[in-house]
């Protein structure tokens, strides 16, 4: 008996290519969804860290806002009161410190819609003329005008002036 053990060996040898096809592709479909879900899983991560930092600047920030707000509402309220002048003091009551008479003495200095009232006194009415050609000249003042004047012991004198008005910057 013969046996032919070359046409058994040749068999053997053979791939199943339909079989090989259809494993890669199920361990590839399984590498791809494991790949997708890892993927997913570190996005997933990611944004919840962001989400995590978001929040804590919420709790810095919203108490800031209100504080904001409530700052901001104070400075309409003040911005919005009738009572405050929009006029600038400093530059007419500095120039009154120079332009009042050596020996005179401002006894009232006061102020109605931008109007002045000057009263006060001084030992040479020489002085009291200086004082409104100086009044006049100032750039604070304009329309200087003197009232009364009374000449007894002293010059008592009254000036009325109005304040010029500031252009805004």
């Amino acid at each position: 008996m013969r046996v032919n053990l070359l046409v058994e060996e040749k068999q053997g040898v053979i791939f199943d290519y339909l079989r090989v096809i259809i494993t890669l592709a199920v361990l590839l479909t399984f590498v791809i969804i494991g790949y997708l879900q890892f993927s997913l899983i570190i996005d997933r991560d990611v944004l919840q860290s962001e989400i995590r930092n978001i929040e804590n600047q919420l709790e810095i920030y919203l108490p800031r806002e209100e504080e904001y707000k409530r700052y901001e509402a104070m400075v309409e309220e003040i911005k919005s009161t009738p009572g405050i002048p929009d006029y600038v003091w400093d530059g007419p009551v500095e120039a009154m410190g120079f332009l009042t008479p050596l020996r005179g003495v401002i006894d009232n200095f006061s102020l109605q819609n931008r109007s002045l009232n000057i009263r006060g006194r001084t030992k040479i009415a020489e002085e009291l003329r200086e004082l409104t050609i100086n009044l006049s000249e100032s750039e604070y003042f304009t329309n200087v005008n003197l009232q009364t004047m009374e000449k007894q012991e002293e010059v008592r004198f009254t000036i009325t002036a109005e304040l010029v008005e500031k252009e805004s910057e």
